[in-house]
């Protein structure tokens, strides 16, 4: 907690800087603080009912084949036809290596809050009450959601902020009905990471337009697939709750 605490103030607060070069220092100081906070976190989570989501059993062959769809939502998520077209481009190569360590601190540390904390408490307050799982997965995707209000307080623009929060609710569901079904926090963190890695490469490293035409057909489709794959679980969970099972 002291050191998660110390992390906090210095970078986050007090912007003490590493590296000489603003945005290499942002990416590393960035994940320094998240990670520490994940590391407090993680403790509690384990510590306080979320044993099973850490030390999780070996993912079985059904969990790869079910997560399949959510990957598919993650992967698409990069902007590839846009950089082949030269409408978007990289432009800050040399720190993919940074830019990737931060987006593995945001991923990790919303994950054990999210999905982990956030989900072992909304289960046990729901628990023995009708539509549970959809209770849950509808209250932890919007405080997940709105958690990135915060970015406004950054000087985030507030159309895409607003955008984002849109796009969270639904991963953020898509990624509790994924830790309600498999019980697995890492698979969840791995979704997000790549996600997160694809989604914002272009905003932090380079320029132009990501989200061209091709990019926004592809989102669709397996937007819509995963959907299906969602809420068909969802609906099992909910009878596999409701018979006791």
């Amino acid at each position: 907690m002291a050191i998660s605490i110390a992390c906090l103030i210095t970078f986050e607060i007090a912007k003490v800087s590493i590296l000489e070069d603003p945005q290499a220092n942002n990416f590393l100081c960035g994940f320094i603080t998240r990670f520490s906070l994940s590391i407090l976190f993680g403790w509690l989570l384990f510590n306080y009912g979320g044993k099973s989501l850490i030390l999780c059993n070996k993912s079985s062959l059904h969990s790869m084949v079910w997560i399949l769809p959510c990957l598919l939502v993650a992967f698409v998520n990069y902007p590839y036809t846009a950089i082949m077209s030269g409408e978007a481009s990289i432009d800050q190569k040399n720190l993919i290596g940074l830019y990737a360590l931060y987006i593995l601190g945001i991923a990790l540390l919303e994950e054990v809050i999210f999905r982990g904390i956030l989900t072992v408490l909304a289960k046990d307050y729901f628990k023995n009450k009708r539509h549970a799982p959809l209770l849950i997965t509808i209250i932890c995707s919007a405080l997940f959601s709105l958690f990135h209000l915060t970015n406004l307080l950054g000087g985030a623009d507030i159309g895409y902020t607003l955008l984002q929060c849109i796009y969270t609710f639904l991963i953020g569901a898509m990624l509790t009905v994924t830790i309600l079904k498999l019980n697995n926090i890492w698979l969840c963190f791995v979704i997000h990471a790549i996600f997160d890695f694809g989604g914002m490469i272009i905003i932090h490293l380079g320029s132009g337009n990501a989200w061209d035409l091709t990019f926004w057909i592809l989102t669709i489709v397996s937007g819509v697939l995963c959907a299906g794959h969602i809420i068909y679980t969802l609906i099992k969970l909910e009878k596999n709750y409701v018979s006791g099972n």
